[in-house]
């Protein structure tokens, strides 16, 4: 896109021509301005505050409510409207203060009314628009934003997912400690089982005084094999432990536990 190329003179103008409007335009409405204060009945210094609460509170309006239309930022529309109220509200006093003092019209109690609210209403929008925030957050920091709130989430959720597995480790470690618990007394259920069937079959009792004869091993054996169970704390003299260390049946072993416990 090319740049607009102007003459100088042109340049001048527009560079320097818009302020001196301007300021030409806010010189020529002071004295219409005062004179609407004056008619509401305000005298003395007073009254020149009332062009800057009607045609400088215009230019202020006009501009924040175009600042904040190119931004897309809050509170524009009622920066426009505001705009707008101001300008016609500096128009009407212009135009009211020449048709008074040319005897078109005269004062009344409408007129001194509308005129008094002026400063109000300027303080009441003016600190509407410094309220409004001036601009909208910008892409990246709404990102920025994202970023934090998904920072604190993905902690939240990492520490509940700690808490969560380190109860589930307790609760699987409990379970397996009752699992152990109950298999050591399935094992020994077990071996009081195997011990009365043992006593209980007809062949063991009728060839009870006669074990030690067909017993494979000497009994000098089975008592050093006890005896090295009896040194090991970590075993238990049984029937299956004694024949583990022998060598033989689960029933051998209880049998040559029982000829021990008999000798």
């Amino acid at each position: 896109m090319h740049s607009m190329q102007m003459p100088w003179y042109a340049r001048v103008v527009f560079t320097a021509g818009r302020p001196i409007v301007l300021l030409a335009a806010l010189v020529m409405s002071v004295p219409g301005e005062i004179r609407m204060a004056q008619i509401a009945g305000w005298h003395g210094w007073i009254t020149w505050l009332m062009p800057v609460s009607v045609s400088v509170y215009a230019g202020c309006a006009a501009v924040v409510s175009e600042v904040r239309r190119r931004a897309k930022a809050p509170g524009r529309t009622t920066a426009t409207i505001g705009a707008g109220a101001a300008l016609g509200l500096a128009l009407a006093a212009q135009l009211v203060a020449h048709l008074f003092d040319q005897g078109y019209i005269a004062t009344s109690g409408f007129l001194v009314a509308a005129v008094s609210a002026v400063p109000p209403l300027v303080v009441a929008h003016m600190l509407h628009m410094a309220a409004t925030p001036e601009t909208e957050l910008s892409a990246a920091e709404r990102i920025q934003d994202l970023e934090v709130l998904l920072d604190a989430m993905a902690n939240e959720l990492a520490e509940a997912l700690d808490r969560d597995g380190r109860e589930l480790l307790s609760r699987a470690a409990g379970i397996a400690n009752d699992l152990d618990a109950l298999a050591e007394e399935a094992a020994e259920l077990a071996e009081e089982a195997e011990a009365e069937l043992a006593e209980e079959d007809p062949a063991d009792s009728a060839s009870a005084t006669s074990d030690s004869s067909r017993q494979a091993v000497p009994m000098e054996d089975i008592r050093a094999a006890i005896a090295v169970i009896k040194a090991d704390k970590k075993r238990k003299l049984s029937g299956p432990t004694l024949a583990g260390e022998l060598g033989c049946s689960t029933r051998t072993g209880y049998r040559y536990l029982r000829l021990a416990q008999a000798a």
